[in-house]
Order: C-alpha cells, then sequence, then structure tokens
C-alpha cells in the first residue's frame, strides 16, 4: 500500500437572482492505491548498460557509439531467449532520449526516462511482429515514421519477432529502412536471424546476444534473492541456472516461483518438484546399475519413476546429461569452468571410472535415439525400456565388423558359384602378384587387319542346386501342376490381380528343395516377370514357408498362338529363317572345342595378352576372321547405262526386229516394271489396302 497525489476537476453551478455563476474546483488530494504484484523477471529488468548481465560486450559498444554521437538508424539484436535483447533495446532508447543525454548512463528520473521504463511514452513504439507481421500494419507504421516526435529526441521502433513478418511486410520496410527519416532508430529484435531477409541485415548493425553462463545467472539470483529476501539453498539456485538453459528471463521465473512454493527456504527438492526433475540420487542410481548391467535394477526404476508421475523423456535427459558430464570428466580430468550436471566431484570421479570412453559415447547416441523414437511412439514406455536395456551391452547399438550383415534369399550364392568365384579371385590375386614384381603388360600392337581373337569361357560347373533331381511331388507334397492351380487361386482370391495376371498361362518348371522356375509363354513376358520378381517371390515364399531361389525359364512346349506376336496372322510376313551360324563355327572348327590350343598359331605381338589372358579366364580361343568389306553394288540405273548396246543386226540405231514376242526368263512373269515398287524391295499392297 502506497500513498499517491491525485487531482480532480468538479464544477458548481450557482443561481443568483437573475444570472447563473459556474464555478469550477481543482482539489488536490492524497488516495491510498493498491498496487498489483509484480512479477520479478520484469521488475529486476536492467535499467542501464551496466546492469546487462552477459552482454558486456554489446553494452560496451553501444555505449561508445552513443558517446561519440555515432548513433545508427537502424540495428539487429539476435539471440536466444532470455538474453536480454528487449531490455537492451529500452535501455538505448532512454539513452539517446534522456534529458541529460544522449549519454550512454541514462538518469531514469526525468520524465523521458519515466515514461519509456513503464512504457507510456508516445515517441518510442513496441511492436511485436508475430501479431503485427502484415503489410496492412507496417504501412500504418511508414505513415507515422514522417511525422516529427512529441517530444523526445529520437522517435524510436522496437520490432520483436521481427523473422515472424511476411515477405511482403519486408519488402515494404525496406526503402524507409534504408533511408530513414532524421532522428527516427529502428531496432529489430530477433531469436532466429537466419530468416530475416539478408536486404534487411545488410540495412542494420547487427548484435548476436550470446547464451548466459550458469555462473552469471547463478550470480544474479543471488543478488536477487537477498534483495527480495527470500532464503534459498546454493544447490537450489544453482540448480535453477543450470534448467534455465542460459535465459535469465527463465531462471528469475522460476525463482519466483520456487519462492511462492517455499514456506521458508527454497531447497533443491522444490525446485525439483516444480520442474518434475528426476534427481540426482536417481540418475546416479540407474547409472550404477548400467554399469553393473543390473537389468531387474534398471526397470524396477523405472516403473517406481513412472509411479511418482515423472515423465519419461526428462529421464532421459537427465541421465544423457549425467553421461556427458563423465565422458567430459574423462576428456578434461576438471570440473572447472565447465557447466556439468554433477556439482560433486567425487561423484564425477566415481562413475567415469566404471565405463571406457567408447561405451560411453555410444550409450550417448543410444540415448538420442531414443528421444528422438519417443516422439512418435504410441508406447513410450516400451521405447524407454528397451533402449535402456540396450545401454547394458558392451558396445550398444554398434554393429561387430566381424558379424556380416543377413543375408536373404536372393543374396545367398550357390556353393558351386562360390567356389568359382573364389578360384576367379586367387587367379586375380596371383595376376596383381605377377604385376607388383615388375612384369609390364605386352605393349598394344598398332591396329592391323589381323585376326580378331575371342576368348570363350570354359562353361563353369551347374551349382549344385541345378544338378539336383526334378522332384516336385517330394518338395511340394503333390504334383507342381496342381500346386501352382492352388497357388494362382489363392492370389485371385486375395485380390491380387496385377500379380495374378503377371503369371497367367504360366507353368511350373523345375522344383528342387532349393530352387522353384516358372515357365513364360513369350520372351515379351519373361522380361516383364523380372519387374515382379520381388513381389511374387515373397508371395511364393509365404506360400512355401521356407525361402527358395526362383528362376524364370522359357515354355518351349508353350503353344504357337502363345509364342507369336501380337495377334498376327500366320504367314503375313512369310517365314523368315533363323540366320545360319559363321562358317567359323560350323563343321569340324565346332568340334574342336576341347582341343588344346597353340599360342604360337597367332602373331607374336598378341601372345602376351592372350597369355595373360587365357591364364586367368581359361576356356578355349576361337578366331574370327574379320570380313573384307565389300563393295557397294551398283545401282539399278548405272547398271543400266554402263550395259553394252545390244547385239543386232541393226547396230544401235536399228528398230527392233518384228515378230513374236520372247517369253520372260522363268520366275519374272510378275515381275513389277524397273523403277516401281519391285525395286524398292516394297512388298505388294494386302488386299483391302490402298
Amino acid at each position: 500500500m502506497c500513498r499517491e497525489v491525485a487531482w480532480g476537476l468538479r464544477f458548481d453551478v450557482q443561481k443568483e437572482s437573475s444570472r447563473k455563476a459556474v464555478f469550477l474546483y481543482l482539489d488536490f488530494y492524497e488516495e491510498e492505491s493498491s498496487v498489483g504484484y509484480i512479477a520479478l523477471y520484469r521488475k529486476w529488468r536492467p535499467q542501464n548498460f551496466s546492469s546487462l548481465v552477459g552482454q558486456e560486450h554489446i553494452a560496451r559498444t553501444l555505449a561508445n557509439a552513443i558517446t561519440a554521437g555515432r548513433i545508427g538508424h537502424a540495428y539487429l539484436f539476435s539471440g536466444p531467449r532470455g538474453t536480454g535483447k528487449t531490455s537492451t533495446a529500452k535501455i538505448f532508447a532512454k539513452a539517446i532520449n534522456c534529458e541529460k543525454g544522449p549519454t550512454p548512463d541514462p538518469c531514469g528520473q526525468c520524465a523521458s526516462c519515466r515514461a519509456i521504463t513503464d512504457g507510456s511514452s508516445v515517441d518510442v513504439y513496441e511492436i511485436d511482429a508475430a501479431s503485427n507481421r502484415g503489410i496492412d500494419e507496417i504501412r500504418s507504421l511508414l505513415e507515422n515514421v514522417r511525422f516529427a516526435s512529441a517530444g523526445s529526441r529520437y522517435k524510436v521502433y522496437i520490432i520483436d519477432e521481427v523473422h515472424m513478418m511476411t515477405t511482403e511486410a519486408f519488402n515494404a520496410l525496406l526503402k524507409t529502412l534504408e533511408e530513414p527519416p532524421e532522428n527516427v532508430v529502428f531496432i529489430l529484435a530477433t531469436t532466429e536471424a537466419h530468416k530475416v531477409p539478408a536486404t534487411i541485415q545488410s540495412r542494420c548493425q547487427r548484435f548476436d546476444f550470446r547464451r548466459i553462463t550458469a555462473e552469471e545467472i547463478e550470480e544474479r539470483l543471488r543478488y536477487v534473492a537477498d534483495q527480495e529476501d527470500l532464503a534459498a539453498e546454493e544447490a537450489a539456485l544453482r540448480l535453477i541456472a543450470l534448467q534455465a538453459d542460459g535465459g535469465m528471463r527463465d531462471a528469475l521465473s522460476l525463482l519466483d516461483q520456487c519462492g511462492a512454493l517455499s514456506a521458508g527456504t527454497i531447497t533443491a527438492e522444490n525446485v525439483r518438484q516444480i520442474l518434475g526433475l528426476i534427481g540426482h540420487d536417481w540418475i546416479f542410481a540407474m547409472t550404477r546399475s548400467i554399469a553393473e548391467k543390473d537389468a531387474q535394477s534398471v526397470l524396477k526404476t523405472v516403473a517406481e519413476l513412472l509411479a511418482g508421475g515423472k515423465d519419461l523423456k526428462q529421464l532421459l535427459t537427465e541421465l544423457s546429461l549425467h553421461l556427458r558430464s563423465l565422458l567430459i570428466y574423462q576428456a578434461a580430468g576438471s570440473v572447472e569452468g565447465l557447466d556439468l550436471y554433477a556439482e560433486s566431484e567425487d561423484i564425477l570421479k566415481e562413475q567415469a571410472a566404471l565405463f571406457p570412453r567408447e561405451r560411453l559415447m555410444g550409450m550417448l547416441s543410444r540415448l538420442q535415439e531414443a528421444q528422438g523414437e519417443l516422439r512418435w511412439s504410441t508406447q513410450p514406455r516400451v521405447a524407454v525400456e528397451v533402449a535402456l536395456l540396450s545401454l547394458l551391452e558392451d558396445a550398444p547399438r554398434e554393429k561387430s565388423a566381424s558379424t556380416p550383415a543377413p543375408q536373404t534369399a536372393p543374396q545367398m550364392a550357390a556353393p558351386g558359384e562360390t567356389r568359382r568365384i573364389a578360384a576367379l579371385e586367387a587367379r586375380v590375386a596371383e595376376l596383381a602378384k605377377a604385376l607388383a614384381a615388375g612384369a609390364p603388360p605386352a605393349p598394344q600392337p598398332a591396329p592391323t587387319k589381323t585376326p580378331v581373337l575371342h576368348l570363350v569361357p570354359k562353361r563353369s560347373e551347374e551349382p549344385e542346386e541345378d544338378q539336383e533331381p526334378d522332384d516336385a511331388e517330394g518338395v511340394l507334397g503333390r504334383p507342381a501342376k496342381d500346386f501352382w492351380t492352388e497357388f494362382m487361386a489363392e492370389l485371385k482370391e486375395a485380390r491380387r490381380f496385377p500379380l495374378w495376371a503377371s503369371l497367367e498361362n504360366t507353368v511350373p518348371g523345375r522344383v528342387t528343395r532349393h530352387s522353384f522356375e516358372i515357365l513364360y509363354p513369350t520372351d515379351t513376358r519373361l522380361e516383364v516377370a523380372e519387374n515382379k520378381r520381388e513381389e511374387l517371390q515373397t508371395a511364393l515364399w509365404t506360400k512355401l514357408g521356407r525361402e527358395v531361389r526362383l528362376k524364370f525359364g522359357l515354355n518351349a512346349t508353350a503353344p504357337t498362338e502363345d509364342r507369336g506376336g501380337y495377334g498376327a496372322p500366320e504367314g503375313l510376313y512369310g517365314d523368315v529363317p533363323m540366320p545360319e551360324e559363321p562358317p567359323d563355327m560350323q563343321g569340324p572348327a565346332a568340334a574342336k572345342d576341347n582341343e588344346p590350343f597353340d599360342i604360337n598359331s597367332i602373331p607374336p605381338e598378341d601372345q602376351g595378352n592372350v597369355g595373360e589372358a587365357w591364364k586367368i579366364l581359361g576356356g578355349t580361343v576361337t578366331i574370327i576372321h574379320e570380313e573384307e568389306p565389300q563393295d557397294a553394288p551398283p545401282s539399278p540405273g548405272a547398271e543400266e547405262q554402263s550395259a553394252p548396246p545390244p547385239d543386232d543386226e541393226g547396230g544401235a540405231g536399228a528398230p527392233p526386229k518384228e515378230g513374236p514376242e520372247a517369253p520372260p526368263p522363268p520366275g519374272e512373269e510378275d515381275a513389277p516394271p524397273a523403277g516401281g515398287e519391285g525395286d524398292l524391295g516394297v512388298p505388294p499392297p494386302l488386299d483391302g489396302d490402298e
């Protein structure tokens, strides 16, 4: 309660004879007024540059600028919440508008300073860009900028959370921000400076506010507690400073809340109760249980914390902070100047010795993953328990380098293929060893018209599974045709029509214990089947109850209409014979695959390369002679022009002889005339074609 001086205006009308008189009275009186409680963070907001906590570099720069008379027209204050951005803007406004200034130390007693402090100054505008972010609000602001100040030296516009403004609003502000009217200062404050356009930032002086350290916050809390007659334990103030995460406003709000809860002294237990913290004792005990690999104790601790209403996310957070403290203590060997979770160096020394550094790093990584999983998990308790149990392993979430990744059926190599690959690797290793010993490869000869040598690898042994007999009834328990009919019916019943359609007109081929072959009627269908391999393989494994190797083949016994074109009438394009094999691949040459190859039978310049390749790949060498390019046949017109004149009695100019016309040569009765369609190789039109 306090007494304030107030005044009032009243009037009185009195009638005297024929006149009326009006009397005005100005009364001054004192009245008692009740002022509501002011939160600590508002009551103890810094009022000058010297009282700013943790931002000495900014306070000194602005004070020097005011002293030198170098007051800018636009400033950008960026930094985390609760670090003093808005407070610094108000201090700067008071410093340049103080009646005793501009001065870096505003008096705080003049009318201008008091008006700015209580927010009633008509020349200092505080705008919340989160709710005034549109272009209309910025246009209204720009209209007021042109007017002179009401009585202050400068008009100051403080725009908080400026990153919330729209792009159009930024563009509207751009020109005024670049060339503002005289005696106008803009101060933009934001927690996310990267969202402010570069065109705005380039027109401002930027100041980055840093997080306030725990020691600075603790010292300020102790001062405020003493001024407010709040008894608080050092451990409680230290815990509040750590939980404030570098923000002084958060720290003062927590102190205010703890003071309301505690009837007497503010204790660390009061702070943990308000913040919902797990507590050091629980975290230390759980860390010891993890080191001892006591799964029962870990799960019991989780159950007790849940019964006490603790948050599982907070459990993972505090455990991560404690493990971080242990890791930093192992690396630094000291706690001086480090914001660590545990206050006692003895606890850090004791528990840091329980884990090697690699395991601590793995545990921290696993806890970070668990916190991300917890955000989307429908069963948070299960996610936390699984994460904590995984910490009991020596190397959580780390795969051994010697343990191969599990292979699925398509990735498994058959035993025969494995032996062949191993043999090839051994041969490559021998070649690499020979090259390393200094045997350079033979120089490449100039291209000459010599025979082209093609290496034909030997046919490797078939995999063991291909050598197994076809035992469909033994493997499937019934004929393969019956099994396939049932499988197709199940696909259709399950409404898997795309897969069912891709298997239409197919039949099962060889079926062994390790493989299942599907035969397709056409090559085109066989190519399309590769796109459905994974889906078909999964469905077939489900039907068989085990994994087998899926093979595709062509059904040679399929009807002609199934193997033909897309409904083309038979005989439309005639019977096109298959091309004959080259002469070198026929006759005796084709039967000499098993004869030894004489390397001296090829030119000397090719013997080095062929010998090395033959040594690695084996097989037989087939000599394919390059065909000489044949001259292009003369055109029909040129042949006619170059043909000799007919040998007749009349010579070149004699008229043709009269008499019966000579019959045409056999097979040429229906030949088209020269220069017609027959010369171009175009078949005659079909019936009905025009």
